[in-house]
């Protein structure tokens, strides 16, 4: 069952990778079709398009609590099973993504509590 566990969070981190960048890329080609360059105007339209309706403001306003809640169980279970450097999972998730971020860091967990055992 452990195994089952691992490989799913590994698959679940990679997807947290690919998919959500693959609309990132979609909006990058969309971007350039505008001829935007400036990249405040470009942050300017991802940030508009976050918050553009009331459907895309309660996902927003939700992935914001759910970001919140996590990072304090990225704390909370890495001080608890003494995970190394617990911490850069936060940076991770604005960098690549949550899905990664949380993807990983439930590896990585399942991992050493597997091994623990």
């Amino acid at each position: 069952m452990k195994n089952i566990r691992l490989a799913l969070y590994a698959l679940l981190s990679a997807a947290g990778v690919g998919w959500p960048w693959y609309f990132i890329y979609q909006f990058i080609g969309e971007t350039e079709q505008l001829g935007l360059t400036d990249p405040i105007e470009i942050i300017n339209l991802f940030s508009a398009g976050v918050w553009a309706n009331a459907s895309a403001g309660f996902i927003a306003a939700d992935l914001t609590l759910v970001l919140i809640a996590s990072f304090f169980f990225y704390a909370a279970e890495g001080i608890r099973l003494g995970m190394k450097r617990w911490y850069l999972y936060i940076p991770a998730t604005f960098m690549l993504s949550f899905a990664f971020s949380f993807g990983l860091f439930m590896f990585n967990r399942e991992r050493l509590i597997t091994n623990e055992n």
